[in-house]
């Protein structure tokens, strides 16, 4: 509904609740993030809400990205882990609460006219994309929705249209790396995949609907929620 992929739910719940490390938290968070944007990505690009330039140009600058965060998940510490999520987490929520007017004001629903993204800038966009989506497990919407909010005319629905896009065509890399390293924790995948399946059109559709901007609060609360517990589980350990 929002265009970050699932992965800000799943992964603090696998850390939180199931014990697993980090690595095999985010690898496997992000076939959550494969099934859930695939499925919400090809709905979209049904309804034409999508604006394929930019995700291809997203994905391209990706490649290298997911395989560089993927190999970083498997490195770093459990503790700088939490701390690094707590952290993208709490500035996420900041983002949408303080800039959920501007991400909805001003921008026709209905309109597809779009300023030219160049393509340097969607490459270095992809490749930060990349990193955060195989690092974190979580897609890379933190970054790619705040980018083109930013960077382009894009309606506030196309946004999350295209962010589904560029996420689908990255996040497979990041996942196949994961899998070579041995990061996925194979018990999760089905029901996680299942779900995205099914949760990806049901979002997309309800996105047509829903209050945008007390949505966005609503999900700013529980990122915030899941930081806190992150960082107290620190304290408590």
């Amino acid at each position: 509904m929002v265009g970050l992929g699932g992965g800000f739910i799943a992964v603090p719940v696998l850390l939180l609740f199931f014990g697993l490390p980090p690595a095999q938290a985010s690898g496997t968070g992000l076939a959550l993030v494969v099934a859930n944007s695939g499925a919400g990505a090809f709905t979209y690009l049904l309804q034409k809400r999508v604006q394929v330039r930019i995700g291809l140009l997203v994905a391209a600058g990706g490649f290298p990205g997911s395989i560089l965060g993927a190999i970083a998940a498997a490195r770093i510490s459990a503790q700088l882990f939490d701390w690094l999520f707590a952290l993208l987490l709490i500035g996420v929520a900041i983002d949408m609460t303080l800039n959920r007017k501007k991400r909805l004001a001003g921008r026709d629903e209905q309109s597809s006219s779009v300023l030219d993204m160049p393509w340097y800038r969607g490459l270095t966009l992809g490749f930060a994309v990349g990193i955060i989506s195989s690092l974190f497990g979580v897609g890379g919407g933190v970054v790619l929705v705040p980018s083109l909010l930013y960077f382009s005319d894009l309606p506030a629905h196309m946004i999350s249209a295209t962010s589904h896009f560029g996420i689908v065509l990255t996040s497979p890399v990041g996942l196949a790396m994961h899998w070579w390293q041995h990061d996925i924790h194979w018990a999760f995948v089905a029901p996680l995949v299942l779900g995205g399946i099914l949760g990806g059109p049901i979002g997309a559709r309800l996105s047509l609907r829903l209050d945008q901007t007390r949505l966005m609060i609503l999900v700013a609360a529980a990122l915030v929620v899941a930081a806190l517990a992150l960082v107290i589980r620190q304290f408590v350990n």
